[in-house]
């Protein structure tokens, strides 16, 4: 196997081949690495071929991320993507290559790389991230669980296979004379930040700063991969959300609404209305991007989740995260801070 660095002449080869894998996502699609890029972030694409004739067996984007006192570390969000069908010697070689190439990637002499393989758990992965020298850290930076929705049913059976009271709220919404437009736009974003500050204010979940999503509107919008959806009642709006296209996958990336009104059950109609559009797009799939495991009442995602499971859907679970360690004393010293700053937060 020989890994390189990716150019611009890649990119087609490089969004069919993650586009073709069943751990493919939009997370390691060209244009998030190019919105990574504008919205600050130092990163590399590299490919893995097989040397005898130049197959492409894997490709990973990385992003560099700061830590305290000027360290870094490589982070792949749902990557690496690899070639379906290969053995677990060559997964395992594929992270190896990974693992020994990419402290040379950046000047700032990064602590570690952080995978996160898009592909559910198993123990055969276990024991080939084992193997490659990864240490598994029990949590996921991207959702470790998600809900995906087969699109290719009619629907009528996307209904059938929603909880009766999910289609009972859609109906109040339509009742109600809520509707569903398109803001992909810069008054979109406002409407979608306004939202997102008043839930970050309740301490119910934290979002980016505004600049992030501006940034992700525009460099994705360029290309029509994005789509800000609101929900509105009269010309009062109440839900919003971020929608990411990218392969045969509609995924509902980010998400907001006002307390007001609950009543009209806004976020349920603009679901909805976003499962009908991706539907009639041709998207094979539409992916909640995150719930909590069902046996976690008190998990901070758990209202969240029963509404999305609400609509029914598959339930998958992700391998998580696992680091490659590059400087082990650097990185015994950056979780013992960790750990002291957990401490003194109780």
């Amino acid at each position: 196997m020989l890994i390189t660095e990716a150019t611009t002449t890649d990119r087609i080869i490089w969004d069919n081949f993650v586009a073709s894998q069943t751990d493919g996502s939009f997370l390691q699609s060209w244009i998030w690495g190019d919105f990574q890029k504008a919205a600050g972030f130092q990163i590399s694409r590299l490919k893995i071929t097989k040397k005898s004739s130049g197959d492409l067996l894997a490709v990973c984007l990385l992003l560099e991320r700061k830590l305290p006192f000027r360290k870094t570390y490589w982070y792949a969000p749902w990557g690496p993507v690899l070639k379906n069908g290969l053995s677990g010697e060559e997964r395992f070689l594929v992270l190896h290559l990974l693992r020994t190439n990419a402290p040379i990637l950046s000047k700032n002499n990064p602590i570690f790389l952080r995978i996160e393989p898009h592909h559910e758990k198993n123990d055969e992965e276990g024991k080939i991230l084992t193997r490659g020298h990864f240490a598994d850290i029990g949590m996921g930076v991207q959702p470790k669980d998600t809900l995906i929705l087969d699109l290719r049913q009619s629907e009528d059976d996307l209904l059938r296979g929603m909880h009766s009271k999910t289609r009972y709220n859609i109906r109040i919404a339509t009742r109600h004379g809520v509707t569903v437009s398109e803001n992909t736009n810069e008054e979109g974003c406002k409407t979608f930040m306004a939202m997102a500050q008043e839930i970050q204010k309740r301490g119910d979940f934290r979002y980016h700063l505004p600049s992030y999503y501006q940034k992700m509107l525009e460099v994705l919008g360029s290309e029509q991969q994005i789509r800000l959806l609101v929900a509105s009642h009269g010309n009062e709006p109440l839900a919003a959300g971020i929608f990411i296209k990218f392969g045969k996958v509609y995924t509902y990336a980010h998400g907001a609404s006002f307390k007001k009104k609950a009543h009209v059950m806004a976020p349920h109609l603009l679901h909805w209305e976003a499962i009908l559009r991706a539907k009639k797009e041709g998207f094979g799939s539409y992916d909640f991007f995150g719930i909590a495991p069902n046996e976690s009442p008190q998990h901070p995602w758990a209202g969240i989740s029963r509404f999305k499971r609400g609509f029914g859907g598959q339930e998958k679970n992700f391998v998580g995260a696992a680091d490659g360690i590059f400087d082990l004393t650097q990185y015994k010293i950056l979780n013992i801070g960790r750990a002291l700053r957990g401490v003194l937060r109780k």
